[in-house]
């Protein structure tokens, strides 16, 4: 964290936009615009978010700072994956992704920064970990009587029908019927 500071102290832009913690003891700074965004799906950023893929922005750890709160950042380091995540220890919210092998970038989750941070999130890490129950962008509707709720119907399941069964012209064109029994005859 200090290193973060320190590094960033020599770089400051003109330009920055801010970030913060569910409970606002941690603010976090970047120079704008951020290097590029994305939405990881892997299974460690699932876990660490609690939420189906966690969306990412990079900068230059040179272009990134703790504006408030260095004391409230607590830190998880993974030996496994080489990689450690930051998160307020006052309300839990994920802060930082750093990885050993990429020593001069920093990640920290896009939800953080409420305004623009000049990159959208067009690329996906880890898709063949998405996961059947995630929102894929399919039609929703307004739940009826809830306000502010949307569902995804479920779609309609239609029985095979048997060629030789006719009744179902009957409850589509009534003289359809009518029509293929007489030219039978």
């Amino acid at each position: 964290m200090e290193s973060l500071n320190e590094r960033a102290a020599s770089n400051l832009s003109g330009r920055h936009v801010s970030g913060r913690c569910l409970c606002g003891a941690v603010e976090l700074e970047i120079d704008f615009p951020a290097f590029w965004a994305w939405h990881d799906h892997s299974a460690a950023s699932r876990r660490a978010h609690g939420a189906a893929y966690a969306t990412y922005i990079g900068c230059w750890r040179k272009h990134a700072r703790v504006a408030k709160g260095r004391r409230s950042i607590a830190r998880f380091e993974d030996a496994k994956t080489e990689s450690t995540r930051s998160f307020c220890s006052r309300c839990g919210t994920p802060l930082l992704y750093e990885r050993k092998r990429s020593p001069h970038m920093v990640n920290i989750p896009r939800a953080l920064f409420t305004g623009r941070i000049g990159r959208e999130p067009r690329y996906h890490v880890a898709i063949e970990e998405l996961q059947d129950w995630a929102y894929t962008g399919n039609r929703l509707v307004p739940l009826k009587g809830y306000p502010g709720v949307v569902w995804e119907r479920p779609k309609s399941r239609r029985r095979p029908r048997d060629i030789d069964d006719l009744g179902f012209l009957d409850r589509r064109v009534p003289s359809a019927r009518a029509h293929v029994v007489t030219s039978v005859s």
